[in-house]
């Protein structure tokens, strides 16, 4: 087995985003009694001397204008679990460790990658792009793997046999201990794993309990390690709670991108897609109120997605400054495979699905239409305007001969010159004539001879002829 630590440690940071314009230096607290306590820093905060650990007025005392973000567990939470689906796009067993680690058993998925190299560079820049800062670690066993994460430590230990003189410069403080025995253990001049593993074991069991044993012998694979693999949920939602409410579209579409990023990984590790999800928006006083963007056919791209609904941003209005915006997508879809051209990488610009759902954001949903069949002869009474789905009840022994793809909303009468009937050029009809009688029944009886006809200029038009007055009349032009 070969583990893949993720040790994430500014996801505090990571699940907050930025709200300041222009940005102020970011920060995370938490709760320490009666004080606030900084848990995390961003590059710019971190350069003005604040670092994690002090307290929020002494942060204060080197800034005065921070963008502060109380910590927040669930987001924590429910931004690891995010993490942990889009993970298994790379390998089926993943495990959560919390509060901000992911362990990935990559040791039967190193061939299909290519290589450890490049799945670990596949995988630190699928974090990157969805904004997360990851240290990672690589080892035969999680402990291992995941001390070595924490510790910065990006070499890779590849064998067994290695991993004792892979964890030895690591300090005492990976091991989780209570104060009283790292205390202990300090004052035996224990400070990394190579002095405690120095040791004989057996005193050191009897002084300091069984624990400390067992954490070494499951880290150097001596005894077994089982962890509890995760299982993905069957629908995302992701909340962003703010810490100070927004008024502009704009705002929302950076907001959305990111729940948009993190619902793709989500998709990417399930092998899923969606063909629609709703954003709900929490206001202070008022209600909250729902936006369903649908998609046209089932995705999994963030580009694609966010690109409908950048066409729907201008249609968006904000009822009152928002609290939180969450993201729910609950139906999802088995996405199969779709085959790709060897040569021509342009064709995924030609999906006329999802450019329907980008007119109908930007348009509105009744300014774009579906057109069904109806079992009709006549060409005008052949199609009505239909739902998404409804390809109507056209029987095929009903069209007999080719029919144009622009029809005219009303026959246009044609002039007749030297017996030819004229549209700004004189018209030849070819092929055979096509006679449609119908419409004896109700009040639209006909009987015409369709014709395909041609002109000096190359173009082809649809006309025909009315058996009763004997005049020519344009219908349609291919």
């Amino acid at each position: 087995m070969l583990w893949l630590a993720l040790y994430l440690p500014n996801l505090p940071l990571d699940v907050c985003p930025a709200t300041a314009t222009p940005p102020r230096p970011r920060l995370v607290v938490e709760s320490a009694g009666r004080l606030e306590r900084v848990v995390a820093v961003d590059a710019l905060a971190q350069s003005l001397g604040i670092r994690a650990g002090i307290g929020l007025s002494a942060a204060l005392a080197f800034v005065n204008e921070l963008d502060v973000h109380r910590r927040k567990p669930q987001a924590e939470a429910e931004a690891l679990t995010a993490l942990a689906c889009w993970a298994q796009q790379f390998t089926p067993t993943v495990v959560i460790v919390e509060p901000a680690m992911l362990l990935l058993e990559i040791g039967g998925c190193l061939r299909y990658f290519g290589g450890l190299d490049a799945l670990r560079g596949r995988v630190e820049a699928g974090l990157a792009a969805l904004g997360y800062a990851a240290q990672t670690g690589c080892a035969p066993t999680p402990l291992a793997a995941g001390w070595r994460a924490e510790q910065g430590m990006a070499g890779a230990i590849t064998e067994l046999a290695g991993v004792r003189s892979g964890i030895a410069p690591l300090p005492l403080t990976v091991l989780r201990l209570d104060a009283r025995r790292h205390e202990g253990l300090a004052q035996l001049g224990v400070s990394t794993l190579a002095e405690l593993l120095a040791l004989p074991r057996a005193g050191v069991g009897r002084r300091f309990g069984p624990e400390v044993g067992l954490w070494l012998d499951r880290a150097l694979g001596v005894v077994a390690d089982p962890r509890t693999p995760f299982v993905p949920p069957d629908r995302f939602v992701r909340c962003i709670d703010l810490d100070y409410p927004f008024e502009q579209v704009d705002v929302f579409v950076r907001l959305a991108e990111r729940l948009l990023a993190e619902l793709a990984g989500y998709l990417g590790g399930r092998g899923l897609g969606v063909q629609s999800v709703a954003f709900r928006f929490v206001y202070d006083a008022l209600p909250a109120s729902l936006l369903d963007v649908g998609f046209g056919r089932p995705l999994r791209r963030c580009d694609d997605m966010l690109a409908v609904l950048r066409e729907r941003a201008g249609r968006i209005v904000l009822d009152a400054p928002v609290f939180a915006v969450e993201l729910r997508a609950e139906r999802l879809h088995e996405l199969d495979g779709q085959p790709l051209s060897l040569l021509d990488q342009r064709q995924r610009h030609g999906d006329l699905p999802l450019l329907l759902a980008r007119l109908r954001a930007r348009l509105g949903d009744d300014a774009v239409c579906r057109i069904a069949a109806v079992p009709d002869h006549r060409p005008e009474r052949a199609w009505r305007i239909a739902g998404d789905g409804d390809t109507g009840t056209l029987q095929p022994d009903l069209v007999l001969g080719e029919r144009p793809g622009w029809l005219l909303p009303e026959p246009l009468a044609l002039a007749v010159r030297d017996n030819r009937p004229w549209h700004d050029e004189p018209l030849r009809a070819i092929g055979r004539a096509e006679r449609i009688e119908s419409g004896w029944w109700d009040d639209g009886s006909m009987v015409r001879d369709y014709w395909q006809a041609v002109g000096p200029s190359g173009r082809r038009y649809w006309i025909f002829q009315d058996r009763h007055s004997l005049g020519w009349w344009l219908h349609g032009v291919f």
